[in-house]
Order: structure tokens, then sequence, then C-alpha cells
């Protein structure tokens, strides 16, 4: 195991309010999700599409039952990320972590998984609700060629945003 590992400190790092309301609407957004899809389901065809190109437009068709692999997928992350908040002690940094700051970067770094989370159940409720929609004979054929752009700017926004927090409280 790495040295420098080992040699951070393992201390509980409280919740804050803003990190409990964080994985409340993350929570908030699966259930809507898995809602969403409920709601709809017996006016969904038998075959919907279930795979796209990277312009957007559906490219791959398969049962309706497939679309519950998102809410799936979804939920394991979120309960596997909120899991993983409890160690932030083996988390990669961008800095040193010592006893003077461990506190605030470990409360960083939760928040970042916090907000990944987030926007991963967004992206997931966002591709199961444009398939239902195009589906249903709306949203205009597909996921849409600008949501990649968007989501990348998003996560990669995130972490930069987490990157320069942390080095600016090292």
């Amino acid at each position: 195991m790495n040295d420098s590992l080992t040699k951070r400190p393992k201390i509980e790092v409280p919740l804050t309010g803003g990190e409990r309301a964080l994985r409340l609407a993350t929570l908030l957004l699966l259930i809507g999700t898995i809602v969403y899809l409920a709601v709809n389901w017996e006016s969904l065809p038998s075959r919907i599409a279930t795979h796209f190109n990277g312009k957007g437009e559906a490219d791959g068709w398969g049962s309706k039952w497939t679309l519950w692999i998102l809410p799936a997928i979804s939920a394991v992350l979120y309960a596997g990320l909120t899991w993983l908040t409890r160690f932030p002690h083996v988390f990669n940094y961008p800095v040193a972590i010592t006893e003077l700051n461990a506190v605030k970067q470990y409360s960083l770094a939760r928040q970042l998984v916090g907000w990944m989370n987030l926007e991963i159940v967004a992206l997931f409720g966002y591709v199961v609700i444009a398939i239902v929609q195009m589906a249903k004979g709306g949203g205009g054929g597909g996921i849409g060629i600008g949501a990649l752009p968007i989501i990348l700017v998003v996560l990669f926004g995130t972490i930069g945003a987490y990157i320069l927090r942390a080095i600016k409280a090292r």
C-alpha cells in the first residue's frame, strides 16, 4: 500500500447540510426517474430504441424491458458512490493530505463525489425520459447531438472546480 495513503488520518468528518441536501436531491431524482418510467410503462410500445449513434439517432432496437437497466445501474451507482464517501482517506487527491488539511480535503472530495453522483443520476434520468418520449412519438427522434458536449462540460467542469478548490485549500 502507498506510504502516503497509510499516513492519512482516518477521521470522521460530519456531513454538512449541503451534502445531505445533495444526497436527498440525488435520491429524489432517482426515484423520480423510476416513477416516470412506471407511469409511462403501459403506453410504451413493446419495441423501443436501445442504442444511439454519435449524432444521437436511434440505431439499435430492443424490448422495452431494457429501459429498466438504466434506473437499475443508476441505483447501484448511487448506492456505491454514497457508500464510498464514508472512506475519503482512500481517495486520490491533487494535494498531500495532512492532519491540518484533512477535514477540508475530505469534505471537498465528498462534495465532488456527491455532485458526480447527482450528475450521473441526472444523465441516466435524461436518457430514460428521452427514450420514453421518442417511443411515444415525441422528442425529435433521438437523444440529441447537443447532449454529449453538455454532459462532458458539466462532468469535467465539476472535476475542474473541485481540483481548483482542493489546491486553494491546501
